[in-house]
């Protein structure tokens, strides 16, 4: 995961189930509470120890293994709330509704609020694209494909890019925005509004 950013649909596929256990509002509060604690955990380090993780969730250890028997049990877990919340993110974005421009930039919000599970996604190495279910993900990603088509069409993007050029741009500097918050201290809305600012003039068609 953390070399590569999520893979791109067909954007004129349908989308499938998320493939997820459940949304933030109907989990068990005990799980949510241990899967909320762990992204923000493994966010700032990955080789944290499920110990960590029991303690940041306020619950025992036997508690923890009763909802992931290991390590990998929870890391499947957690790609796939990561890949359910950025599915309701793109949702709520309203992307087919508006101007182009209106709607790219509620995208580019609606990822950057998804906070620690950027990080999570781009520092965890230990699962391959082999070992789990991208059904989650294509149904994240299809409105955001269909967005960008649409900007083409309308020239607002770029023609010669493809589609998986534009959904890893996002993903890459999103994380960018919130390694520099992490490291550097930049505030929140500045790093929102240079990410959102790189990408619109990387993407749109160039001036003649």
């Amino acid at each position: 995961m953390a070399a590569t950013a999520p893979s791109t649909p067909d954007p004129t596929g349908t989308p499938g189930a998320s493939g997820t256990a459940g949304t933030a509002g109907t989990l068990p509060r005990t799980r949510r509470a241990i899967l909320d604690a762990a992204i923000e955990v493994y966010a700032r380090d990955s080789s944290a120890s499920l110990g960590e993780i029991a303690r940041a969730a306020q619950v025992g250890r036997s508690t923890l293994h009763r909802y992931f028997a290991d390590r990998s049990a929870l890391v499947h877990a957690l790609l796939e709330d990561c890949a359910e919340a950025t599915r309701r993110a793109v949702e709520e974005a309203r992307l087919e509704d508006g101007p182009v421009a209106d709607a790219f930039r509620r995208l580019v919000r609606a990822m950057f609020d998804l906070g620690y599970r950027v990080n999570f996604l781009f520092s965890e190495d230990t699962v391959t694209s082999a070992e789990w279910d991208e059904t989650g993900w294509d149904a994240a990603h299809v409105p955001m494909a269909l967005l960008f088509r649409r900007g083409q069409d309308e020239g607002y993007f770029d023609e010669e890019y493809e589609v998986d050029w534009f959904v890893r741009t996002l993903w890459y500097l999103i994380s960018a925005g919130w390694e520099a918050m992490d490291e550097d201290g930049m505030p929140r809305h500045v790093a929102l509004e240079l990410v959102t600012r790189t990408l619109e003039g990387g993407l749109r068609p160039r001036a003649d």
